[in-house]
């Protein structure tokens, strides 16, 4: 486990510099403070140059939650082409808690993740063929930042992380951190002035001919009883004047998708990034909470026009069948993980601003032998992502879905030291690399799907990262 020295740091500290004086192998040295007004936009940007291509950055529904990392001290990864992917990723991170001590000053929030945080994420289907345009991003792929922002509800706090080899001497380390804490927290970190954005000068559709193709086979198939529902994604390429700044997405997807967690993956020149409003799941101590988001509709263009799309929502007997099929999958894995498992008797609306879903959400309390990745393991991907049966619907996106999903509607989140973390399912999502910008949609299909209306669903769940791009979201 971490060895955490907190609170009285002057007085504790040195009895655990002892302790690391010790070993003879090389350990993680971590060091957290509270701080106060540091944008965590601001942040991210600041990092742009020095840490270009190792950044991270995450904001759960309304910002109550916000990290971003920067430069990558320690990276964690796995090729394993299995459900094995997962245990390796969370062996690995076992391993390295045994070798980091976290020095914290001043006091915190006992479930506050300051300190040594693992953010990173897994690909949709480790047996899919890749394209190309997916390198970088491996099987699963997560990483220590260098340095770290932690804003949890009004509180602050900034993290550094050094890899100590064994001749290097513990304290020289520790005062070099707390020095570049201190140097961090001098600078002004300012949003720049408005500048000239990019112009989307071209929308591609591609591959559209055949993606209509696989929904009439998936209806063809689902009608003689080969599977249930299986979920197909297309994607659409915008193409810029000038390189596409990551930051200015950002900026705008935090303005515009308040409901949506809000996360960005840089890799190997490359920027993954979305605002998706779906949790897989969250560990807060020994509470597990998954959300169930399948069934959407449009937004109205006023109040009573919405409210009546929600209404018509929740009697759609499609949506319905498509958003059981996803709670009872979910309510299973929670049952076989958790104990005191609760979920409402019918689905309520959750809305963001240009979609509303049908949504249930599934609490539990885990049982001791269970980690988050473990429930990530049975749960991805969920019937709202994937299909059903599960492994039935994976191998039919593999064999006839048009595109590479790569990372799309993976599991993307943090874990920290103590086990807890957040996972949200990675779609409304894009690509960017350059002046080129891929982005994805999927829909669920069922028996009765109309290829016309899933065309129409995808549009409308493009119209996100269509708008925070500058794309044309007609």
């Amino acid at each position: 486990m971490v060895t955490t020295v907190q609170r009285t740091f002057l007085r504790e500290a040195p009895e655990a510099l002892n302790v690391v004086k010790k070993v003879n192998h090389a350990v993680l040295i971590s060091y957290s403070r509270k701080i106060e007004g540091l944008d965590a936009l601001s942040f991210f940007k600041s990092g742009e140059e020095k840490y270009a291509g190792n950044r991270f950055f995450w904001s759960d529904p309304e910002g109550e939650m916000t990290l971003v990392g920067l430069g990558k001290e320690i990276t964690v990864s796995t090729d394993q082409k299995d459900a094995g992917r997962y245990r390796d990723i969370h062996e690995k991170w076992e391993r390295l808690k045994e070798k980091a001590y976290h020095f914290h000053e001043g006091e915190r929030r006992s479930q506050t993740p300051a300190g040594p945080l693992l953010f990173g994420g897994f690909s949709f289907d480790p047996l899919e063929e890749r394209d190309q345009h997916w390198n970088g991003y491996q099987e699963g792929a997560f990483f220590i930042p260098s340095v770290m922002l932690t804003r949890d509800g009004e509180e602050s706090f900034l993290t550094l992380n050094q890899w100590k080899a064994p001749s290097e001497d513990v304290q020289f380390v520790l005062a070099h951190l707390k020095s570049a804490a201190s140097q961090i927290l001098k600078q002004n970190v300012l949003q720049e002035n408005e500048k000239e954005h990019p112009l989307c000068e071209g929308r591609e559709e591609l591959h559209l001919p055949q993606w209509f193709d696989a929904i009439r086979q998936a209806t063809d198939d689902i009608k003689t009883g080969k599977y249930d529902k299986v979920v197909l994604a297309r994607e659409t390429l915008l193409t810029f004047n000038k390189p596409v700044q990551l930051h200015d997405v950002l900026c705008n997807l935090m303005s515009e998708q308040k409901t949506s967690y809000i996360f960005a993956i840089e890799e190997n020149g490359k920027s993954f990034v979305g605002a998706s409003p779906e949790r897989l799941i969250k560990k807060d101590a020994d509470k597990v909470l998954s959300t169930c988001l399948a069934g959407s509709i449009k937004r109205g263009e006023n109040e009573q026009e919405d409210r009546m799309l929600g209404l018509e929502l929740l009697n759609d007997e499609k949506n319905l069948i498509e958003h059981n099929i996803v709670v009872n999958m979910i309510f299973k894995a929670f049952l076989s993980n958790c104990s005191h498992v609760k979920k409402p008797d019918k689905p309520g609306l959750y809305k963001t601003k240009n979609v509303q879903h049908l949504y249930t959400p599934v609490v539990g309390k885990m049982n001791e032998e269970s980690s988050l990745f473990h429930l990530i393991e049975q749960l991805h991907p969920t019937p709202a992502l994937g299909g059903a049966p599960q492994h039935k619907a994976v191998e039919v996106i593999r064999n006839i879905e048009p595109l590479s999903r790569g990372w799309y509607a993976a599991p993307a989140g943090w874990i920290d030291m103590r086990g807890n973390g957040e996972f949200a399912v990675a779609i409304r999502s894009g690509l960017i690399e350059s002046k080129e910008a891929r982005l994805f949609a999927g829909c669920g299909i069922v028996a009765d799907s109309d290829p016309a209306l899933e065309y129409e669903e995808t549009q409308m769940k493009l119209k996100p990262m269509l708008s925070a791009l500058g794309g044309d979201t007609r």
